[in-house]
């Protein structure tokens, strides 16, 4: 399934699409970040100030895989994929508008942004999480990321990624719903 965007329904029955972002989506995604909250959310991330937070989108668009979530002409949610410099794994990350959280609609960001890097090659995608983060530790679990290391204040955790990939990713979303 070679899809570049999706419809889906949140926990609330309201429509969003998720769709794979391109640099002529630049300016609706800063606009997100600009009212973002709160800033920074993790890990310094968002950037706080403007220019540095402009220049970091500005790096997803230059390198990295993006995947937009909409509601109408505005961006609700952003994931980005920045590939190692060894070409076959990729750092998420994952951000949601404040008025749209823990609604499904990260889960289905997620989910749509790990499918498109393994579609790509990639075999392998990983993130930090902050150890208090449990919203986003059960979701990472649940679409199968596993830790791979202990810290006191973040985790490093991963999913294998590849020809077999959408379909794993596939088969637990059948399952849970």
């Amino acid at each position: 399934m070679n899809l570049e965007r999706i419809t889906r329904t949140d926990k609330l029955g309201t429509p969003f699409e998720i769709r794979v972002g391109h640099s002529e989506d630049f300016q609706s995604v800063l606009r997100m970040y600009q009212t973002f909250s709160p800033k920074p959310a993790s890990q310094g991330l968002p950037p706080e100030d403007p220019e540095v937070c402009q220049n970091w989108v500005k790096t997803f668009f230059e390198i990295g895989l993006n995947a937009l979530t909409w509601r109408g002409d505005r961006v609700i949610g952003h994931a980005a994929l920045v590939p190692d410099v060894k070409g076959k794994s990729g750092e998420l990350v994952v951000f949601v508008d404040q008025d749209h959280r823990n609604l499904g609609i990260g889960t289905e960001l997620t989910r749509f942004t790990l499918e498109k890097f393994g579609q790509q090659g990639f075999e392998l995608a990983w993130l930090t999480v902050r150890v208090t983060n449990f919203v986003a530790i059960k979701l990472y679990r649940k679409l199968g990321f596993e830790f791979c290391d202990k810290d006191s204040c973040e985790r490093v955790m991963a999913i294998k990624l590849g020809s077999t990939a959408s379909l794993t990713l596939s088969v637990r979303r059948t399952l849970q719903e």
